[in-house]
């Protein structure tokens, strides 16, 4: 039932309609140090994107990102990972489309095998008021369920001054002038509760909690059928800090409530299952707009 509900309704990417407009470009940077009971890890990231212009009246833009994880723990859990993901995407009013390619894997890009290369594309056909309707397809060769198979969807958009909600996957409420929450839904294993102060405009706040899950592709797998997964539990707080127009950090206190990582075919389909403990997390991000 839940495969079919997921065949029926994908709408990840659609609450981009009607977002801030994006700066002209960004650079960003992170740095996270976590020790939960059982692993000690640290992750350093770049990302990057930039507007390239308008084709046919979409809009244009490429996004980069790339994040080293170097850990030092229990038995089977890789030393050292990366994730690497190139983005294009074109929109316009009613339509919007993203390409991926990326590879999370201890040696990215390897091979095809190490590779995931996929589209999103969305197409809001009706809109009246608050509400809209869009359909689209999502492929990707590998997903973390149904991998290879085009998933086509229907979704559901209502966007008001202090609400959006787009079903089943996102909601955001502007409870009061500077406080917000939202909740996000990402197939099949990512969720997010979040709480946002905004007294000023240079400073906010957040709190979240929330699960993640990430799917690695270790390029000596006997089986290249076969992915590494690594799932978390945690709670955050992220107060947020702009020393000028362009320039923001973002500190992150977290704390890891519990862990797991195991092999398998997809998120459901697994063996050899290794659990991990409660821990703390510290990190610093920075982001600079053009």
């Amino acid at each position: 039932m839940k495969k079919l509900l997921l065949l029926l309704v994908f709408p990840a990417c659609a609450a981009a309609q009607g977002r801030p407009p994006a700066p002209a470009a960004s650079l960003g940077f992170n740095f996270s140090y976590a020790t939960p009971d059982g692993l000690i890890s640290r992750r350093a990231g770049l990302s990057a994107d930039a507007a390239l212009g308008e084709l046919s009246g979409m809009k244009v833009r490429l996004a980069a990102e790339g994040t080293h994880l170097r850990s030092l723990g229990p038995d089977h859990f890789p030393e050292e990972l990366y994730k690497a993901e190139l983005h294009l995407s074109a929109e316009d009013k009613k339509n919007r489309l993203n390409l991926n390619l990326g590879s999370n894997s201890d040696r990215p890009f390897h091979s095809p095998s190490e590779t995931d290369l996929g589209f999103m594309f969305s197409r809001t056909f009706s809109e009246k008021g608050p509400h809209a309707w869009l359909w689209g397809l999502n492929y990707s060769t590998r997903r973390t369920f149904l991998r290879g198979m085009p998933i086509p969807f229907l979704g559901y958009r209502y966007t008001t001054d202090t609400l959006t909600i787009v079903a089943p996957f996102m909601a955001r409420w502007q409870a009061f002038k500077t406080v917000s929450f939202s909740a996000a839904y990402l197939p099949v294993r990512n969720f997010r509760l979040a709480a946002n102060w905004r007294p000023a405009p240079y400073f906010s706040a957040e709190l979240e909690a929330g699960t993640a899950l990430e799917q690695f592709l270790l390029a000596r797998r006997a089986d290249k059928g076969e992915a590494f997964f690594y799932e978390t539990s945690y709670l955050s707080l992220k107060p947020s800090l702009s020393v000028s127009r362009r320039l923001r950090f973002t500190p992150v206190l977290a704390w890891q409530l519990r862990g797991l990582y195991y092999d398998g075919s997809s998120y459901d389909s697994h063996h050899a299952k290794r659990r991990l403990g409660a821990g703390p997390s510290l990190g610093l991000s920075a982001k600079y707009d053009f």
